[in-house]
């Protein structure tokens, strides 16, 4: 949802989901240079950064085919001063389709009057 919420979704998240081209097995790669540059360990693919934001780090997305596949259609943009590969909204949607939890239906929405609005904007 961090995502959308960079592309203008409103709501709320408590973690950002961060998908790396990692196979699971090996998470600890990525925790542990998070550790190195001062993130404690929250559990298994989970830290939190000094500034209390929590990561939680992905390695597959349900509802999307592979890393490989969908990062060309990610866009660049800023978060917390870093450059990121940001999947688009039409994505996000897709995976939230996907998992269907109870936020999750609700974020569709919001993604979807998003949506809407750019489709406006754009005519």
């Amino acid at each position: 949802m961090s995502a959308a919420n960079l592309q203008g979704v409103p709501g709320s998240t408590i973690d950002v989901d961060l998908w790396l081209d990692l196979p699971p097995r090996q998470y600890m790669k990525a925790v542990n240079v998070a550790i190195r540059e001062g993130a404690q360990l929250v559990r298994n693919t989970v830290v939190e950064l000094a500034d209390s934001t929590l990561v939680n780090f992905v390695y597959k997305v349900t509802g999307l085919p592979s890393f490989q596949r969908v990062i060309n259609r990610a866009c660049k943009m800023s978060w917390q001063g870093i450059e990121v590969a940001v999947l688009p909204l039409e994505l996000i949607m897709r995976s939230k389709e996907a998992i269907r939890r109870p936020k999750d239906l609700l974020h569709i929405e919001l993604i979807r009057q998003r949506l809407a609005v750019i489709g406006r904007a754009g005519r």
